[in-house]
């Protein structure tokens, strides 16, 4: 109800804006007592305390978006744009591959919506291009809040950048992608969870694909979401096994050497 008589105050002279957009958009990692409008300059606005209003003099009419129960908001594009200006990274990040996942946007759209809108001062276009840099070459979004949460918390201790949606192909010839991966340790990290993966089916599913991985040299580390309420502790036991995978690695690289070295000797 609040949406809605934002919605109506704006008129043709706005729309429901940021993260109250994301919401409607149906973005759920937003909070749900977040409620803003923007419009015109010409306009002065007159809200009750809950509301938050923005003015602006440009794009109202290029970003208006009509939805089908009549609600005026932003475009997806322009929704983001404006989150950027009000959200912490980790959050913007979770929006911003919310709406990728769900077809609202692409990053090659994000980055021309970016080029087209781009002023000096204009807040959040630091917290734009740090998402572009990190999705622009990816093949998808992230599946799931958790495998932000995840690759944030490996990022806070300084662990190696572990690449998103990895592609790889099992003996099978089936195509999957790991949620975060460090190709050089061949070790997958898949913060699931129930919700995600949840079914009997599914979870077979699951293990069989984590058999494949094996086959083919990878190791998969899973994590459910009671596991992932302490992210950091899952972050820490991820690093751990990373580094225990490229020190047996590099183990095994000396051996062969050396078995080499003494093999050509013997010759």
């Amino acid at each position: 109800m609040r949406v809605s008589a934002l919605s109506l105050y704006a008129g043709d002279d706005g729309f429901v804006s940021g993260m109250s957009a994301a919401r409607q958009l149906g973005v759920s990692c937003v909070p749900l007592e977040y409620f803003e409008v923007m419009i015109r300059d010409r306009r002065d606005p007159r809200l009750p305390d809950w509301a938050k209003s923005t003015r602006t003099a440009w794009r109202i009419d290029e970003d208006r978006k009509e939805l089908a129960d009549g609600l005026n908001v932003a475009s997806p594009l322009r929704a983001l744009f404006r989150c950027g200006a009000t959200c912490g990274d980790v959050r913007f990040e979770k929006i911003a591959e919310q709406m990728w996942h769900k077809k609202l946007i692409t990053p090659t759209e994000a980055a021309e919506y970016l080029d087209l809108v781009r002023r000096q001062g204009r807040r959040g276009v630091l917290r734009f291009e740090h998402w572009l840099e990190k999705a622009i070459a990816r093949p998808r979004a992230s599946q799931s809040t958790l495998e932000v949460d995840l690759a944030t918390a490996l990022d806070k201790l300084g662990a190696p950048t572990p690449l998103r949606q990895f592609p790889l192909t099992l003996l099978t010839g089936e195509l999957i992608h790991l949620d975060l991966a460090w190709p050089e340790a061949k070790l997958g990290l898949e913060p699931g969870a129930t919700f995600w993966h949840g079914g009997d089916d599914k979870v077979r599913s699951d293990h069989s694909r984590d058999r494949g991985c094996d086959e083919i040299g990878w190791r998969i580390v899973r994590f459910d979401e009671v596991e992932m309420r302490n992210v950091v502790a899952c972050a820490k036991q991820s690093l751990r096994i990373y580094r225990e995978r490229v020190r047996l690695q590099e183990l095994a690289r000396n051996v062969t050497a050396q078995g080499a070295y003494a093999f050509g000797k013997q010759l």
